[in-house]
């Protein structure tokens, strides 16, 4: 079947992982690509939308990626709004967001501020398949995209025989070359990775100075997480569900609470 696919991300549209993205869903038979990405670098801005302000979209010239592509003046969330419902000619239906390849790892808690995953849950809020793909580890050799960038394009060969509900997976892929990926595994979001802290700086001209600060956890990974997969030198693919999101079994929890509560306040 052949593939229309959108490309988009949270690096900025001249992102080398982009650019190595795209390239290699482009060499995939039949398939029509589009790029719709922002002009700035926004990750960990997460699911942002822009309603405060118009939005921008600058064609850009083909000899940038060898397809139609838009640089956006918004979000990641913004360039697949605009992309799906106006960008892309309206003949065209859209089979499969791919946002990405993202500069470092989103596994575990990291999806909750990700621009890159954000990007993939617009696309599925929209009706559409939406795959967020990043690199496993932090490089800054265009090389090492073209592990992610060739597995990209043997996944969605694979993703056009999925049935059901339109799906969202986030996938990392360890920075390394093929032959040293040990295998491909489906799993689950790992615990936070992190460690928080606040860097704080005295400023004599505009005031005390705050700085988010993380540090890498180094405990050993639950087995069968994202964070495990990819510590093994395997990909991980995480099927993730954003859209129900209540939690039943406090739900009950609170049931005899909220009724004291009501009848306090409603008396």
């Amino acid at each position: 079947m052949a593939l229309t696919i959108m490309a988009t991300n949270d690096d900025g549209v001249f992102a080398p992982g982009l650019r190595e993205a795209v390239a290699a869903m482009c060499r995939i038979p039949g398939a029509s690509v589009y790029v719709v990405g922002p002009a700035e670098q926004w990750s960990a801005k997460g699911h942002a939308i822009t309603i405060d302000r118009p939005l921008y979209a600058e064609r850009l010239p083909d000899s940038v990626f060898d397809t139609p592509a838009w640089e956006v003046s918004g979000s990641p969330a913004d360039c697949v709004k605009l992309g799906l419902n106006h960008l892309i000619p309206s003949g065209e239906t859209v089979d499969v967001v791919v946002s990405g390849i993202n500069s470092g790892p989103n596994l575990a808690t990291d999806v909750l501020y990700s621009g890159t995953v954000a990007a993939a849950i617009e696309a599925q809020l929209e009706g559409v398949p939406g795959v967020a793909v990043s690199l496993g580890s932090f490089s800054e050799e265009r090389d090492s995209y073209r592990t992610a960038a060739a597995f990209t394009k043997c996944l969605l060969d694979v993703l056009s025989d999925c049935e059901g509900e339109p799906c969202l997976l986030n996938v990392n892929v360890p920075a390394i070359p093929a032959e040293e990926i040990q295998g491909v595994s489906l799993t689950e979001l790992g615990p936070c990775p992190y460690r928080h802290w606040i860097k704080v700086e005295e400023d004599d001209a505009a005031g005390r100075r705050y700085w988010l600060k993380a540090e890498m956890i180094r405990d050993a990974a639950p087995e069968g997480s994202d964070l495990a997969a990819v510590a093994s030198d395997c990909i991980s693919i995480t099927p993730l569900e954003f859209f129900d999101i209540t939690d039943r079994s406090r739900r009950e929890v609170l049931k005899p609470l909220l009724g004291r509560v009501e009848e306090s306040f409603c008396r």
